[in-house]
């Protein structure tokens, strides 16, 4: 596959591989800054240049900052092993001393492990460079793009800025706001998903503000993308599956029939069950159920010791769903649909 030839092609570190963009993502922002206009990009703390090498490849000027030495010279390296060093250019310095005014453009991933450590920082006010400073480029250039963790409180989201929750297969990777005159919606969900040789795109927006209505557990269960629960999205996702929340504070939904949506999962509940070892394994094992998968949302129970509590025995399966409906503990046992 090419991102694997890309990947071939380059000079690599584990920490500059693990905050590196994922192929399909980066291609994709570069696409979206190229239509919005922008010709000259600052990528303020470029690592390996995962992000720039995407917009060198739709035609953008680069200019790369790297404060780790030995990291802006791989950064050199990729440019030169993919043809791309009259468009992307490397200085080693502090991203913060970088004159903006040069450039129409501003891409910024933050550093979010410490150096030596290659601990995670999880406040992003530890960021480096700095969050004021980061956040405060949206003031300097109408065109700002940030990567953060996708783990960000939605109270640090500056004003009047997109904020966009990625997945790739069902994973969520990351989570980028769009600053000034790229904002185009409060909130979006993007999710890429392998299906069959292509990798299709799909995107939820919404307010992020919204409220699902809440109603009774129904006859399928659908688990929402992580993606979709981080945008604060569910409410935009029951409106399109005409579903319902059990529990307010829950982000599963139900709903009367099954819908193909490339957002949530689909489960067929077959029992509900306020939650009971005792019950629930004898029930297991009148139906000779040997093999379940344990999903959870608002359970203290862990799936592992679950698991070996209920002594399974037989040639069946199941999915589990450990929830809270109406505020009670409950167990649903479902299977998958289609």
């Amino acid at each position: 596959p090419a991102p694997a030839r890309a990947a071939a092609g380059m000079f690599l570190t584990r920490p500059g591989l693990e905050q590196a963009t994922r192929r399909v993502v980066a291609d994709r922002r570069a696409a979206r800054l190229r239509e919005a206009g922008v010709r000259t990009l600052a990528d303020l703390g470029c690592g390996l240049g995962a992000d720039a090498l995407a917009a060198a490849r739709v035609g953008i000027r680069v200019y790369g900052v790297e404060a780790d030495p030995v990291t802006a010279e791989m950064a050199t390296a990729n440019a030169a092993a993919a043809g791309l060093t009259e468009l992307f250019t490397v200085e080693c310095g502090d991203a913060t001393a970088f004159d903006v005014s040069r450039v129409d453009g501003v891409f910024c991933d933050p550093a979010r492990r410490r150096a030596g450590t290659g601990r995670r920082i999880f406040d992003p006010r530890a960021y480096s460079p700095p969050w004021d400073f980061v956040t405060g480029l949206a003031e300097r250039v109408p065109r700002t793009v940030v990567k953060v963790a996708p783990g960000l409180d939605h109270a640090l989201i500056p004003a009047g800025a997109e904020a966009e929750w990625v997945g790739v297969d069902g994973d969520l990777v990351e989570a980028a706001l769009w600053c000034g005159e790229l904002a185009e919606v409060p909130r979006r969900a993007t999710l890429y998903r392998q299906e069959g040789v292509e990798t299709r795109r799909h995107q939820l927006t919404g307010s992020g503000a919204a409220e699902a209505p809440v109603g009774p557990v129904r006859r399928y269960l659908y688990d929402p993308d992580a993606a979709v629960v981080r945008a604060h999205l569910v409410a935009e996702l029951a409106g399109e599956l005409d579903a319902t929340l059990g529990d307010p504070s829950i982000a599963y939904l139900y709903a009367d029939h099954p819908t193909r949506t490339p957002y949530a999962r689909c489960l067929e509940v077959t029992d509900v069950l306020p939650f009971s070892l005792k019950r629930l394994r004898a029930l297991l094992r009148e139906r000779r159920v040997g093999r379940v998968e344990i999903l959870k949302r608002g359970s203290a129970l862990t799936p592992e010791q679950l698991r070996r509590d209920l002594r399974l025995a037989g040639d069946a399966a199941a999915s589990l769903v450990l929830t809270r409906v109406a505020g009670g503990p409950t167990v649903l046992i479902c299977q998958p649909v289609d």
